[in-house]
């Protein structure tokens, strides 16, 4: 506590120091106006009779302009971060106080004062007033500069000589912690080549990258613009991977002001980029009403769509998850992460075949899960093109077995994880898995029912088509030239794996979940 108080009335007595060598600057200058206003009027020779008039007017002039910067606070400003609008307040309070300067001189200085000299006062004043501002503000941005290139630093290039550019350029010239050396800007329109940006040349656009990474030795290419598509994205990830440097990118300027910052947040680029599209955001209250204190299971729980369904129901606190899966190895492997990730949440490994009627009756009838998510199902368009008949046997009676195991055990959600390559089928796999989609409405017309009701009363269904979606391991990838690479495989996720769980959190059948 005491260092704290400590710390705070240093702090305190520095800002006490700035403030009063501020207000010194400034009197300094509202006092030097007026007299060279006095002496530019007389060719630098101020008259005998004329001093009269500058002993009037050079105390009202500093007294009247200490009122007026106080009122606009204008002392209270940081003058390493000058701006166009601290200039423009800077004019109106010169002009404010001139005005009143000169109303007090005709009332109070004997007549005949020199009328232009209230002009000259006032550009004078204004100039010297924003002058020294700028001034400081250069000399400290000079010695930024100085510091921040003692260490090694990164050749770059920033692609985009816009907002979001500029803005980039300024954070890096004033925090020495980035390590780059801006050498120039990329931009693709020819208008801008040439132009300087804070100093720094425009040197062409991203068709010409490879010749000055070459040319240049440069290290690093920052891409700042938000608002680039995924196309584009990935246009200009091509040009740089073909260039031999490496990329980064900056976040969109609305996340920079929410979180850290624009120049803190420089990172690799992601799958997200590439896709152009903002991320789903799931509405969590209504999925832990559906999943939590429930008992879940998840079929094909140790592919890449079932393990993350797997790891995004686990945050939403149900009694148990179970695992399904036939394939033993991959089904430990998530198994083991399950536990370290989620110790709080039962996870329970089982090996199986949704091809298996009675191995997944056993299944159900040990653990009743209120919830079923089924993502098994054979997936690679060019293997199932030449395996038709293992498509159609575990991707359509497969699916059959499991929702009517589903209904017989009491489920009361069952969502099947279908495609969107459903939407009119061309392969093998989009068939069987439009099949698929249309196959658990029609087992309602089986005789058997439950306390009068029929098996398909009892559990709703639901359907939910994806694409491909940002697998774990896409997350975690560190060079922009795999992302590049993998960008030929993503699709629109507006519909993926968080829109298959948020499907459970709206209890009304929803068109999107049903085809």
């Amino acid at each position: 506590m005491d260092s704290m108080t400590r710390t705070w009335e240093v702090k305190d007595r520095f800002d006490a120091m700035r403030r009063a060598l501020v207000w010194t600057a400034q009197i300094g200058v509202f006092a030097l106006s007026g007299v060279v206003a006095f002496l530019l009027r007389f060719d630098l020779s101020l008259p005998p009779a004329y001093r009269i008039f500058l002993a009037y007017a050079l105390p009202i002039w500093i007294l009247v302009k200490i009122v007026v910067f106080h009122a606009a606070k204008l002392d209270r400003g940081l003058w390493r971060y000058l701006s166009v609008g601290d200039l423009s307040r800077i004019a109106y309070g010169n002009l404010i106080a001139s005005v009143a300067s000169c109303i007090l001189i005709k009332v109070i200085a004997p007549p005949g004062f020199p009328r232009s000299i209230y002009v000259l006062d006032l550009m004078i004043c204004f100039l010297a007033t924003s002058g020294l501002r700028l001034i400081l503000r250069l000399m400290l941005e000079v010695t930024s500069n100085a510091r921040s290139t003692r260490g090694v630093q990164k050749t770059t290039l920033i692609y985009g000589a816009d907002d979001a550019g500029t803005i980039l350029l300024r954070e890096i010239r004033n925090n020495p912690r980035l390590s780059y050396s801006v050498l120039g800007f990329l931009d693709d329109r020819p208008d801008k080549k040439g132009l300087r940006l804070g100093g720094v040349p425009v040197l062409g656009g991203g068709d010409q990258a490879e010749s000055l990474v070459i040319k240049h030795n440069v290290e690093m290419i920052l891409i700042a613009i938000p608002s680039a598509t995924g196309a584009e994205m990935t246009r200009i990830l091509e040009l740089c991977y073909n260039a031999g440097a490496e990329c980064k990118t900056v976040p969109g300027l609305a996340e920079a002001i929410e979180e850290r910052g624009l120049a803190g947040q420089i990172r690799e680029v992601a799958v997200e980029d590439l896709l152009g599209r903002t991320p789903v955001r799931l509405e969590e209250d209504q999925i832990r009403g559906t999943l939590e204190g429930k008992v879940v299971l998840v079929t094909g729980a140790a592919g890449s769509i079932g393990s993350e369904l797997c790891r995004q129901i686990a945050r939403f606190h149900p009694a148990q998850i179970v695992g399904f899966e036939i394939a033993e190895s991959p089904l430990f492997e998530i198994d083991r992460e399950m536990r370290q990730t989620f110790p709080q949440v039962p996870f329970h490994p089982e090996i199986g075949s949704i091809q298996n009627g009675a191995r997944l009756d056993d299944v159900l009838r040990q653990y009743r899960p209120k919830v079923v998510y089924h993502a098994a199902a054979y997936k690679h368009v060019p293997l199932m093109e030449a395996h038709v008949f293992e498509a159609i046997e575990n991707n359509v009676f497969g699916t059959y077995n499991v929702a009517v195991a589903a209904a017989e055990h009491g489920v009361e959600d069952f969502v099947m994880i279908s495609s969107d390559k459903a939407v009119r089928p061309t392969n093998v796999m989009g068939a069987t898995k439009r099949v698929a989609e249309l196959c658990p409405p029609r087992p309602a017309k089986r005789p058997h029912q439950i306390r009068g009701r029929s098996l398909w009363q009892r559990t709703r269904l639901q359907r939910q088509r994806h694409s491909h979606f940002q697998e774990a391991d896409c997350g975690r990838r560190t060079r922009h030239r795999d992302a590049s690479r993998d960008a030929s495989l993503l699709y629109d996720h507006s519909r993926s794996l968080p829109a298959c769980i948020a499907g459970l959190g709206n209890r009304k059948r929803r068109p999107d979940l049903c085809p």
